[in-house]
């Protein structure tokens, strides 16, 4: 038979199968009444003919069978009817049903949540052309990063990606991709700016690289590269479009206010398509010639010292991502070489410990979020997968004792002629099925849950990843349920098939052959569920702890009664004198508000995410002398009067910075205490002096160590000068704004500072500890999401333990009936139900603990203050899952002591 022939006979089975069975029934009858009346032409009588034809015939029953297995799809048929008979017993026993299903739909589905955030932010390729042909060229996760002095390899200037553009052999387009800083924009005609409009300056090759067409007029071309600020046009997303601009059916040629810069609406984009950075949407797409209208009062296109744009290449036809990498390379080190005749400045040029090139795949495109949020994202997936374990052994004791009552069914089919293999796969497709029920449910639990833990994440400023369900993230549901039935579903179906048929089809029977067997793998599974259940109670328990410590961890300052505030005066226009006055006369103004109890400001201050550094000579220290200065690099601030009296820190000897530490007043310094302990040893400071470039500071105090950009890692050496005395600082200003109540001062300061200039944009604005606790997002996530997944596999193996101690109840009432009958107390029925709860609980204590030091270590790195092994930790999640587990047991026990000895003997 031909190939065609057999596939079309296959699905006429398989969708006709009434049709295809009736044909196959008459003709088996054709030719038995065809042997019926040779039967009869050779002189039988009628009733013998049909007997000799159907002996001669053969089994019809067999000869129907042989016939269905030709057609190849009896498997499916038999599938379709374990399937219906499956279905058929679910609707026999619903609170089974149901307890199994949402127990695997937890599991699943909080599986199926976190996969979803993983692969949208480590895993879904951009929306554009071939993601698999691009590449990454500089590090992915500096997406907002500006770096002022030498040449990068991790970050590139605009004239080094002109350099890399134009003299690649490797890539068919190269395009630049930058940081626009903060946006004031603002519609034609409207009475004030849009809140929080996310932008991007990118080359004109930036669609084209990618692949991507505008939905509505066009996209950037490389003519918007012909010159700076030749090019005042812009293309924006359609989100944009739709929300901010209420579908403008004339978008097109709609002029918009960029940082007081008219730009003109070119094109805007096809739905789903939000740019290459993973997390941070961006709304409007701005030419990068266009920088200086675009961030007022800063010129970077000519500037070798500011690096600031990330580069995506696509690779041509033929060229591998190796060969990218050595091109890349040889193209920086070439430009290098030449820096001279290029008219690099030599005080620019790398030196031996600057960041190497970085050249990688680029189709996930760029994300800041991956640093904070992989690793933790991998933890959390490995707690859920406890959970799912814990499920799994959870519904396969269910499914044990399920089969307790299904002994006599399995016995008669057995007896009957039924093969073991053939129950087992139908068992099998029994729990495949809770599973597959599961799934379902838990891909409508992860629908809630994916954006859920997106915002708890994300704190006060919100992540936006595209947690669609794609092919991946079904696909990969789909194995686990398939997984999770198959594991849960297997040893139960093997225990259930093992039976003695004799006692098992005796009515009246209570005792199941292998019932041994299976209860003492019910045993095991309840010891499964509470050692896993002590590795969550015990991360959950560490991860706490750990978040506690960092809270409440002094860090130098008064963190809840500070607002810190960010200010961008060169934006505004302001140069020259007005520039060098501005801060202090802005903090005389932010002083006259009302709860304001101290006004300071820095150039980097507290968590504002800059740093600044600088090589440094200290007398009385020899460079090599301490190994954190190596190269006596020094970090730094310039900080404004009473920087540290308004921050609440602790002057440990000397004077704060003050008013009279002005320009051409003897220059001054403060330093921290790490950079005293290192440098001086315990000699006094004080009067020693800092020298940096042709600048000498007087030491005149010395202040507390203070965590002001990373609340895990202890302040490195740093110094303070007065900003007035600085001779170069940057053009973004930090307040610090001491207050009681520093949340209530949000908008009254917001006021104050446009009283004092409308067009002084205000970057950020938020109370300090706001800020702090965003900072420890990811360990506050995974403690939360380690609780929550704790207290759940408490509950899951309690229920557990709860079914198999009712179960052995159950199968003991002749035994317990005989001891109250014998005069056995209910205490004492009742200690010999939580004996036995006990050892379990202890059986779980003992494997669990060891267990738990020994993968303590993998969560060590995440850990603030405490061991992973830590003693008080270890033994609180012990005592509540001995306490749990005692009132799981007890319900169950106290239900025994209500035994009646007469109605329990007569039963057994």
């Amino acid at each position: 038979m031909r190939s065609a022939d057999k596939l079309r006979l296959r699905l006429r089975s398989l969708f006709l199968r009434s049709r295809v069975e009736a044909e196959m029934a008459a003709e088996i009858s054709f030719h038995i009444d065809q042997l019926t009346a040779e039967n009869v032409a050779a002189g039988m009588s009628s009733r013998a003919a049909r007997h000799a034809a159907l002996r001669a015939f053969g089994g019809v029953t067999q000869i129907e069978e042989r016939c269905r297995e030709m057609r190849g799809t009896k498997w499916i048929e038999d599938l379709w009817r374990d399937v219906e008979y499956a279905l058929r017993t679910f609707r026999r026993s619903p609170l089974f049903t149901l307890v199994a299903v949402l127990s695997l739909a937890l599991g699943i589905g909080a599986n199926t949540a976190i996969f979803s955030l993983i692969t949208a932010l480590l895993l879904r390729p951009l929306p554009v052309q071939q993601p698999d042909r691009l590449v990454a060229i500089g590090n992915p996760i500096r997406t907002g990063s500006l770096s002022d002095g030498s040449i990068r390899g991790d970050l590139y200037s605009y004239p080094l990606y002109r350099q890399i553009r134009d003299r690649n052999r490797a890539f068919s387009g190269v395009y630049a991709s930058g940081r626009t800083g903060p946006l004031r924009v603002r519609l034609a005609g409207a009475a004030a700016d849009l809140e929080r409009v996310r932008g991007r300056l990118v080359s004109g090759n930036f669609f084209s690289v990618l692949g991507v067409r505008a939905a509505q007029g066009r996209a950037f071309t490389p003519a918007e590269d012909r010159a700076p600020g030749a090019s005042p046009v812009v293309v924006v997303s359609h989100d944009f479009w739709v929300q901010r601009l209420s579908r403008d059916p004339s978008v097109l040629g709609r002029v918009v206010s960029i940082n007081h810069s008219p730009f003109t609406v070119i094109g805007v984009m096809p739905p789903g398509f939000f740019g290459d950075i993973v997390g941070q949407p961006t709304e409007i797409w701005i030419p990068v010639t266009m920088q200086q209208q675009a961030n007022p009062g800063r010129a970077f296109l000519d500037r070798w010292d500011e690096s600031w744009l990330l580069l995506m290449g696509r690779l041509r036809p033929g060229t591998s991502m190796a060969q990218a990498r050595v091109e890349v390379e040889g193209l920086y080190a070439q430009v290098i070489a030449e820096g001279a005749s290029l008219g690099i400045p030599k005080d620019v040029l790398p030196g031996p410990d600057a960041p190497k090139v970085m050249v990688g795949p680029g189709g996930t495109g760029f994300s800041w979020y991956r640093k904070q949020f992989a690793q933790p994202l991998v933890m959390v997936m490995a707690l859920v997968a406890l959970v799912l374990l814990i499920a799994c052994a959870n519904v396969a004791g269910l499914l044990l004792e399920r089969a307790a009552g299904r002994a006599k069914e399995i016995s008669v089919r057995l007896s009957l002629g039924a093969g073991r293999v053939r129950l087992i796969r139908q068992l099998l497709t029994e729990s495949v099925l809770l599973s597959c029920g599961g799934a379902a449910l838990g891909i409508l639990f992860s629908l809630w849950a994916g954006p859920a833990l997106l915002r708890l994440a994300g704190g006060s400023s919100p992540i936006a990843l595209d947690l669609h369900l794609d092919a991946r993230i079904l696909g990969f549901t789909a194995a686990v349920a398939l997984l999770t039935g198959v594991l849960f579903g297997l040893a139960p179906a093997l225990r259930a098939t093992r039976v003695e048929l004799a006692p098992a089809l005796k009515e009246n029977s209570r005792s199941l052959a292998g019932s041994g067997g299976r209860w003492r793998l019910g045993k095991l599974m309840v010891v499964m569920q509470f050692v896993l259940s002590l590795l969550l109670l015990a991360g959950a328990g560490l991860f706490v702890r750990s978040l506690r410590n960092l809270q409440s961890l002094d860090l130098g300052y008064q963190r809840d009664r500070l607002l810190l505030m960010s200010v961008d005066p060169v934006a505004a226009g302001l140069t020259g004198a007005r520039l060098q006055d501005f801060p202090l006369r802005l903090a005389e103004r932010l002083r006259a508000v009302p709860g304001v109890e101290k006004v300071s400001f820095s150039e980097n201050g507290v968590f504002s995410g800059t740093e600044n550094s600088t090589t440094t000579t200290v007398e009385g220290f020899t460079p090599g002398q301490g190994k954190a200065l190596g190269n006596t690099e020094l970090n730094y601030d310039h900080v404004g009067p009473d920087y540290f009296t308004t921050l609440g820190t602790h002057l440990l000897a000397g004077r704060d910075l003050g008013p009279l530490d002005r320009k051409g007043a003897p220059l001054a310094a403060v330093i921290n205490e790490a950079l005293a302990k290192l440098c001086f040893a315990g000699r006094p400071p004080l009067g020693r002096h800092i020298k940096v470039g042709d600048q000498t500071f007087e030491i005149v105090g010395v202040a507390a160590d203070a965590r002001d950009h990373d609340v895990r890692e202890a302040a490195p050496p740093r110094y303070f000068t007065s900003m007035e005395q600085a001779v170069d600082i940057g053009s973004t200003y930090n307040f610090e704004i001491r207050s009681q109540h520093p949340g209530a001062l949000v908008e009254p300061v917001r006021q104050a500072v446009r009283a004092y200039d409308p067009n002084l944009p205000i970057n950020e604005i938020r109370p300090l500890a706001v800020m702090i606790s965003d900072a420890l997002n990811h360990e506050q996530l995974l403690a939360e999401l380690a609780v929550v997944f704790g207290v759940l596999a408490l509950l899951l193996a309690s229920i557990g333990l709860y079914g198999v101690i009712s179960y052995t109840i159950a199968r003991r009432t002749n035994e317990i009936g005989i001891r109250m009958a014998l005069g056995a107390a209910r205490p004492a029925i009742l200690g010999m139900v939580l004996r036995e709860t006990l050892l379990l609980v202890l059986a779980g204590v003992a494997i669990g603990v060891p267990a738990t030091l020994a993968l303590g270590r993998l969560v060590a790195s995440t850990l603030f203050g405490l061991s992973p092994r830590d003693p008080v930790t270890l033994t609180a999640a012990t005592i509540i899952l001995l306490g749990v587990s005692l009132i799981a047991g007890a319900i169950p026990g106290a239900r025994a002591t209500q035994v009646d000895p007469t109605e329990a003997l007569r039963y057994g």
